[in-house]
């Protein structure tokens, strides 16, 4: 089975959006999907391949047998690497490549929190708001939660369930897979966190 196409499914996006009212409607937790196409620009990895291409062409130049015209040589680097830039910053898999993990992990923790802000999910009645932050290009999920969720931890709960889900977004989980990981957490949260008498919806449930 495919992955979720979070960029352009809009079946996937009515599907999350119905995930987050059944889980909802069990505990008293406010839940926000954001999903980004990512979270960082990364231009240094567009650098880098620009400059092993012009690097490549600087070897063939010196140690080809082929004779070159020197006063070309210069423009034909410059072009080498930009051009090598260009594609390595349209060709995600290359771009990834040339990137470390924990770079790319602090870029998407750091986006994460900043959007948890802006977005308000802060400031809910008991602090209970719950950011699941979806960035596309990394591949990475993060799940930040209100101190109200913090207070609650015990037995290794909610830390097993947003696990489960950062694992179903790294891996490409279909719909299944990710639904299945939120309603982990909507379990854990269905005890800890029962609904209220007084319950109203605080935040959108819509996809950011």
């Amino acid at each position: 089975m495919a992955s979720i196409s979070w960029r352009k499914d809009g079946a996937a996006r009515a599907q999350i959006e119905g995930l987050i009212k059944e889980v909802e409607a069990t505990c008293s937790a406010e839940i926000v999907i954001t999903v980004r196409p990512r979270s960082g620009a990364y231009r240094q990895a567009d650098y880098l391949f620009g400059v092993l291409c012009a690097f490549v062409g600087l070897c063939v130049y010196i140690y080809a047998p082929t004779e070159f015209t020197d006063d070309l040589v210069p423009p034909a680097l410059l072009l080498l690497f930009l051009a090598g830039a260009v594609l390595c910053a349209n060709l995600a898999p290359l771009r990834r490549l040339l990137l470390p993990k924990a770079l790319l992990a602090r870029q998407v923790r750091a986006a994460a929190r900043e959007a948890f802000l802006d977005q308000g999910i802060a400031g809910t009645r008991d602090r209970t708001g719950i950011l699941i932050y979806i960035s596309v290009f990394e591949r990475r999920a993060e799940v930040v939660t209100d101190i109200g969720i913090l207070r609650r931890e015990s037995d290794g709960q909610p830390g097993e369930a947003i696990r489960g889900i950062e694992r179903a977004v790294a891996a490409g989980l279909p719909m299944e897979g990710f639904a299945s990981a939120v309603r982990g957490l909507g379990a854990w949260l269905k005890e800890a966190l029962p609904p209220r008498a007084d319950d109203i919806n605080e935040l959108s449930d819509e996809v950011t």
